[in-house]
């Protein structure tokens, strides 16, 4: 009896010091990021350039202030940075965060920042899905320009235009980088109002000067993949899956949510007949549920 009883403590003895070591490797992988290299070749570029891509950080510091972070961009010199959205929480913004984030990372390179649905959350008080579209009256279909009336938190975009990010939404700019001509837009929008709320803006982006390198941001990839893939834009970059959050081995991630179990979308590299979609797997988890065998993960793209 005695040494049923001594093996059944063993075993509990095991099973909790593998469950808390489980714990421990989890959350010691959630505080460290790994990087992934994407190349792409164009006609349209000359000179080669770097994009380093940021994605879903929610307001979570690698690094005091996110020292470790503006670190390790630095020393992979890139030439822009793009922020695809959901850097802020919506439950519990800290604007000093993304304030300190931005006037960091502008040390390093210029910053192109398109908006996630927890920006959406906080400028306009809700995602901008089909329902807020006609609640408001005023589609910007109709008129692009006219969408500002919605925006509750006008500080937001004063205050990140302060630090010199430029900030994307239904809108694209011009630059040129290391000499090549680049065309940099921003969308964020979820499938029900891609077409109400992006429509114009991304037919006009889309069918503008060919010899351009067009860079598309948007924060969730799912409506590109599945109105635009053969529309011409170089390059669209997203994030908004993290990863699919729990990573099974030769299965891809498990959840999203947008796409539920198994999301098509979760990450990676997708090659269409003119457009090439790069998705980033993010930093954090949804909420306090955990990433598992998906390390948080920042990007780097090389366009040669």
């Amino acid at each position: 009896m005695k040494k049923i009883l001594r093996g059944i403590i063993w075993s509990l003895f095991l099973m909790a010091f593998f469950l808390a070591a489980m714990i421990l490797l989890i959350i010691r992988s959630n505080r460290t990021f790994t990087e992934r290299f994407y190349t792409l070749y164009s006609h349209k570029i000359e000179e080669s350039v770097r994009a380093v891509l940021i994605s879903d950080l929610h307001q979570v510091s690698f690094g005091k202030e996110n020292e470790e972070l503006l670190s390790r961009v630095k020393e992979l010199s890139p030439d822009i940075i793009l922020l695809a959205g959901d850097i802020i929480h919506r439950e519990n913004t800290d604007l000093e965060y993304v304030i300190r984030l931005c006037e960091g990372l502008m040390q390093i390179a210029p910053v192109y920042y398109g908006m996630g649905n927890h920006e959406n959350e906080v400028l306009y008080g809700s995602d901008l899905n089909i329902e807020v579209l006609e609640a408001a009256g005023n589609l910007p279909a109709d008129d692009p320009e006219d969408f500002t009336p919605l925006i509750q938190k006008t500080d937001f975009v004063n205050r990140l235009e302060e630090t010199g990010v430029t900030i994307l939404q239904n809108r694209s700019v011009e630059v040129e980088i290391n000499g090549n001509r680049m065309e940099i837009g921003g969308i964020s929008t979820d499938v029900s109002s891609f077409w109400p709320y992006s429509g114009r803006f991304i037919t006009d982006f889309s069918t503008k000067e060919r010899n351009i390198f067009k860079l598309l941001i948007s924060h969730r990839p799912e409506p590109v993949a599945k109105y635009i893939p053969d529309y011409s834009i170089d390059l669209t970059v997203s994030g908004h899956n993290h990863g699919g959050l729990i990573r099974i081995p030769g299965k891809g991630g498990l959840i999203s949510a947008d796409e539920g179990w198994f999301p098509t979308c979760d990450g990676g590299k997708r090659e269409y007949e003119n457009m090439t979609m790069i998705i980033s797997r993010g930093f954090t988890g949804y909420g306090l549920l955990p990433r598992i065998n998906n390390p948080p993960e920042l990007v780097i793209i090389d366009i040669h």
